[in-house]
C-alpha cells in the first residue's frame, strides 16, 4: 500500500506543480467568463439597435392588395400608399428611387407575401418583411369589432400545464438537470483524462525507464497508482471548470424556475447517475491505460485514442432518439453495449426512462467491464513493459497466454 502511495503521490505532484497545468486548466474558464462578458456587454450596448432593425418601422412605400384585406388608411399610417403601376414601382425599386414595394397574394394565409427593397444591409433588410407582416395584422384587427378577438390575433393565449404522476404533481424540465450533471461531468472527464492517462503510461516506455521502475515497484502497483493520480488530477480540473459553472446556474436558476417548473431532486435517479458515473470513468481509464500499454510511444498512440474516445462518447449522437425511444431495439443496444452503457444510461436516467431493474443491470455491467478493462491494461503493461519498438499485437497476447499455460 505504501508503494502505491507513493506513486500516487509523485504522479500527482508532478501533474499539478507544472505551470502549463495549471495555464491550461484555467485557460478555459477565465475565456469562457471573458467572452460571455463581452457578449453581454455588445448585447446590452446594441440591443436598441437590433430590434429596431428587424422591426417594423414607418417606411415609405408602395403596395398592391389581391387579398381586399389590407386596410388603405392603416397602411399610411405605415408609409404606405397603393400602387398605380406595379411593374413601374419595381422598376423604381431597382433604381434606388424607391424604398420597398409590397405585392399581398389573394391568401395570405397559404401564400407568401412578395416584397422589393432597397438593401439596407443582412440585418436590417428583415424590418420590411415585419413591416408588411404588421400592416396585414393591423388591417384585419381593424376589420374586427371584438376586442377580444383583436387580441388574440395580436397574441395567441398562454397557457398553464400541470401534469400529474402517481397522484402528485408531476416534476417539470428542470427535475432532468441534476442527475444530467453526471453526463457533463463524465464528457470533461473522458476528454481531459484521455490524453495525460495515455501519456502516463507510455512515458516509461518511451524513456525506456520501466525495467528500472519495476525493480522497485510492481506493475500492478504502478499501474494503479497512475490510475489513480490521473483521477485526482481530472477532479481538480472539472472542479475547476464546474464549481464556477454550477454557481452561475443556481444564479439563473430563479428566473427560469417559473417557465420549466420546480427543481425536483430524486434521490435515486442521483444515486444512479453517481455509480453509473464513477464506474464509466473506471471503464474509461481502462480503455486508456490499455492503449497506452499496446503502444511503444505517444505518437503510435494517438489513432488508438481517439478510437477509445469516440467509443466512449457516440452515444451522445444518439441521445435525443434514445431519450424520446427509450423502448426500440436500436436504444436498447446503446444501453447495454458495454462502452456505449455509461452514457446511455445516464442519459436515460435523467430522463427517467430507465428502470430500476435497468439501472442495477447497467451499474453492475459497467463496474465489471470496467475492472476487466482494468486488469487487462495492467497484463498488457506487465507483458509489454520492455517492448519499446513495437506495438502490441492479439498474437503476441495468444503467446502469453499459451506460455503461461505451460508454464502451469
Amino acid at each position: 500500500m505504501s508503494r502505491l502511495g507513493t506513486v500516487v503521490r509523485f504522479e500527482f505532484v508532478r501533474a499539478v506543480k507544472k505551470p502549463a497545468f495549471w495555464i491550461g486548466t484555467l485557460a478555459l474558464p477565465i475565456v469562457v467568463v471573458l467572452v460571455s462578458v463581452l457578449v453581454g456587454v455588445g448585447q446590452a450596448a446594441g440591443s436598441d439597435s437590433i430590434s429596431s432593425s428587424t422591426s417594423a418601422a414607418k417606411t415609405p412605400f408602395r403596395y398592391v392588395d389581391h387579398s381586399g384585406l389590407v386596410s388603405a388608411s392603416v397602411a399610411a399610417q405605415w408609409g404606405g400608399s397603393p400602387s398605380q403601376d406595379p411593374s413601374a414601382d419595381r422598376a423604381a425599386v431597382r433604381a434606388g428611387t424607391l424604398e420597398a414595394f409590397v405585392e399581398y397574394p389573394a391568401k395570405p394565409s397559404n401564400q407568401t407575401i412578395r416584397i422589393d427593397a432597397a438593401d439596407r444591409g443582412l440585418f436590417e433588410n428583415g424590418g420590411y418583411s415585419s413591416l408588411a407582416e404588421r400592416v396585414l395584422e393591423r388591417s384585419v384587427a381593424a376589420s374586427v369589432d371584438d376586442d377580444e378577438a383583436v387580441a388574440l390575433l395580436r397574441s395567441p393565449p398562454s397557457t398553464e400545464l400541470t401534469a400529474y404522476a402517481d397522484g402528485r404533481i408531476a416534476p417539470g424540465w428542470l427535475s432532468i438537470l441534476p442527475p444530467f450533471l453526471y453526463v457533463a461531468a463524465f464528457f470533461g472527464i473522458v476528454i481531459l483524462l484521455a490524453t495525460r492517462m495515455v501519456t502516463v503510461v507510455v512515458e516509461e516506455k518511451e524513456n525506456r525507464i520501466s525495467e528500472m521502475i519495476l525493480t522497485t515497484v510492481t506493475a500492478g502497483d504502478l499501474i494503479r497508482g497512475k490510475v489513480l493520480a490521473m483521477l485526482l488530477v481530472g477532479l481538480v480540473q472539472v472542479g475547476v471548470v464546474l464549481v464556477p459553472g454550477l454557481a452561475v446556474a443556481l444564479a439563473a436558476l430563479p428566473l427560469v424556475a417559473s417557465r420549466l417548473g420546480g427543481l425536483a431532486v430524486d434521490p435515486w435517479r442521483m444515486v444512479v447517475g453517481a455509480l453509473l458515473l464513477v464506474g464509466g470513468v473506471l471503464l474509461a481509464c481502462g480503455l486508456f491505460v490499455a492503449v497506452g500499454a499496446a503502444v511503444p510511444s505517444i505518437k503510435d498512440a494517438s489513432t488508438l485514442q481517439s478510437a477509445a474516445i469516440f467509443a466512449l462518447i457516440i452515444p451522445l449522437y444518439a441521445a435525443f432518439f434514445v431519450m424520446t425511444t427509450p423502448s426500440s431495439p436500436v436504444a436498447a443496444f446503446f444501453t447495454y453495449f458495454p462502452t456505449f452503457t455509461p452514457i446511455t444510461a445516464m442519459v436515460r436516467n435523467a430522463v427517467g426512462t430507465l428502470s430500476v431493474t435497468e439501472s442495477v443491470v447497467c451499474i453492475v455491467e459497467v463496474f465489471v467491464t470496467a475492472a476487466v478493462l482494468l486488469w487487462f491494461a495492467e497484463y498488457l503493461f506487465r507483458h509489454s513493459v520492455a517492448q519499446y519498438g513495437s506495438k502490441v499485437t492479439l498474437r503476441q497476447v495468444a503467446g502469453w497466454r499459451r506460455g503461461r499455460s505451460r508454464a502451469r
